[in-house]
């Protein structure tokens, strides 16, 4: 330690060097040997290894300008992008899952952001960003039903399990919308910090939000009434998705990573995976153990392998800005869609799990 020097103190050099230690080793435990052992007590974060299935290109389809998102029907038979690059005209393209033939389209003023089914499949929710409201399409003859009025400029939409209500993110009005579905209007709205991006409806009611600029999550109680706690997480983060048992989340940092979290964390991870430059959308096998990432800057995807802990980045021939991604529930096959923002496209990938014997 370095001698404490000032002309008016009558204690040495060496005797005040002897307090300052004691001192600096009374506030270590006093203050100090908590942290240290919290932190002791935390487990490690575990990071996955490269590895696991390859991906092909299995087909390719031509969307609208723009396709900003892609999502499929409760019983994967149908895939379904919003165009956002061409306001008040073919607005949403529907799809065969198997074949990508284009079986229906929906066309409504403004431009479609996101799309959520309601649980029985019958209804498909669109955010509409230039109009600020959520669209409701009746998914049988692909006819607008009605319009609901929401903050401003909406993006992602979340439906509770019953149906009965929707959360869809503001991104220019720090905020949440809470929607009473059967009578079709608005209830209240949720504050939430600067660009609230991804939402996530957890298996006990509550639900959070990734505020993109704040580098936080929003944590609301069941009901969505009040604030539970807001924890600072990583730099950018963008879209969230529940574990299947409701324990935990995936989150997109938009740096380069996904990270593994649980409800009770605080915020802190218990692990990583690498992905491609700027991660954006997310999906998930019904099984919950394939899980794919678009990464938007460098144009290709990443598969993981939750279970294995591995993960592989998948080049996309062709693809420029690869923003939207959905996994088919199956589980013979993978089967992950993306799509491609500057080429106007929908591809579909496919892979194959590895056998018992592989593991």
């Amino acid at each position: 330690m370095r001698p404490f020097h000032h002309g008016t103190l009558a204690l040495s050099n060496l005797a005040l060097g002897a307090a300052t230690l004691g001192l600096v080793g009374l506030t270590a435990g006093a203050f100090g040997a908590s942290s240290v052992v919290e932190a002791q007590r935390r487990p490690p974060i575990f990071r996955t290894e490269r590895g696991g299935p390859t991906m092909e290109v299995a087909a390719r389809a031509q969307t609208g300008v723009q396709p900003k998102s892609v999502n499929l029907s409760p019983d994967g038979s149908r895939v379904v992008v919003c165009n956002f690059g061409r306001p008040d005209v073919d607005n949403v393209f529907i799809y065969d899952a198997l074949t990508l033939e284009r079986v229906g389209v929906v066309s409504f003023e403004g431009n479609a952001v996101e799309s959520a089914f309601s649980p029985d499949g019958d209804v498909l929710y669109v955010s509409n960003f230039r109009r600020h409201v959520v669209e409701v399409i009746d998914f049988t003859t692909l006819e607008v039903q009605a319009e609901i009025e929401v903050g401003t400029n909406p993006k992602t939409i979340s439906v509770s399990p019953d149906g009965g209500t929707l959360y869809v993110a503001n991104y220019f009005d720090q905020s949440v919308s809470v929607v009473d579905v059967e009578a079709q209007r608005e209830l209240r709205r949720l504050r939430t910090g600067s660009r609230p991006r991804g939402l996530g409806l957890m298996r006990d009611g509550s639900l959070l939000a990734a505020s993109f600029h704040d580098d936080t999550i929003h944590h609301f109680d069941a009901g969505a009434a009040t604030e539970r706690e807001a924890w600072e997480v990583c730099r950018y983060p963008r879209d969230i998705l529940p574990f299947p048992d409701g324990s935990g989340f995936y989150l997109t940092c938009s740096l380069g990573r996904i990270s593994f979290h649980r409800l009770e964390g605080g915020g802190r991870p218990f692990g990583i995976a690498p992905t491609g430059r700027n991660p954006r959308s997310i999906g998930l096998s019904s099984d919950g153990r394939w899980l794919g990432v678009a990464n938007f800057t460098s144009s290709d995807i990443t598969l993981i392998d939750t279970e294995r802990r591995t993960h592989r980045t998948h080049r996309v021939p062709g693809a420029q800005r690869i923003v939207g991604l959905a996994m088919h529930p199956s589980s013979d096959v993978i089967r992950l869609y993306a799509t491609s923002w500057d080429t106007n496209e929908l591809i579909l990938m496919t892979g194959t799990p590895p056998t018992e014997a592989a593991q």
